[in-house]
């Protein structure tokens, strides 16, 4: 069971084998609906532009940039960077059904300039707010695995993403099967 303060998670969990997802996270206690399971926390996450991104993959094998691919994300309301988790809130699985969305209670109070020099530190400063935590959308039960739907709305990876899924070839079947 994990509890290493230096992770996002606000309640106990676990970290195993799905059944066909590879590693999964689970709850170890019930959670009530709408509480915070997990947030970005300073120094487990890194915000990548394109050229950044780049340069972080330049010297990965084929298999380690296709790992790096399928564990960043990018957010609607923060374009063109890419965000890797380093706890195991990367774990967290797809689902059409998912336990977790993004917190949409509160809500962005200003839009940050894309093109300003400081855009990637103000998106890193920005993700510290709880508007992008991941919050239960029902009640979850011990065992439970923590699942979020990679395709809700808020979702919106960066174009040079998609050209390097592209390039790289990357599959994932077991998505669409959700």
């Amino acid at each position: 069971m994990a509890t290493d303060k230096k992770n996002g998670f606000s309640f106990r969990y676990e970290s195993k084998k799905t059944a066909d997802m590879g590693l999964g996270v689970f709850a170890c206690e019930r959670i009530k609906r709408g509480s915070i399971v997990w947030r970005h926390i300073p120094g487990q996450y890194t915000v990548y532009d394109e050229l950044m991104f780049k340069a972080a993959i330049e010297n990965m094998t084929h298999d380690e940039i296709v790992y790096e691919l399928t564990h960043v994300f990018g957010l609607r309301e923060l374009p063109g960077c890419l965000i890797r988790v380093w706890d195991e809130g990367v774990l967290i699985n797809h689902s059409s059904n998912a336990n977790l969305i993004t917190n949409n209670t509160a809500t962005i109070e200003r839009s940050l300039d894309a093109e300003s020099n400081n855009y990637i530190q103000n998106v890193t400063k920005e993700l510290l707010a709880d508007r992008y935590a991941l919050v239960a959308t029902r009640d979850i039960e011990i065992g439970e695995e923590f699942t979020n739907d990679y395709f809700a709305e808020e979702v919106a990876d960066a174009p040079f993403y998609d050209v390097l899924y592209e390039q790289y070839g990357v599959i994932e079947d077991y998505i669409e099967d959700c």
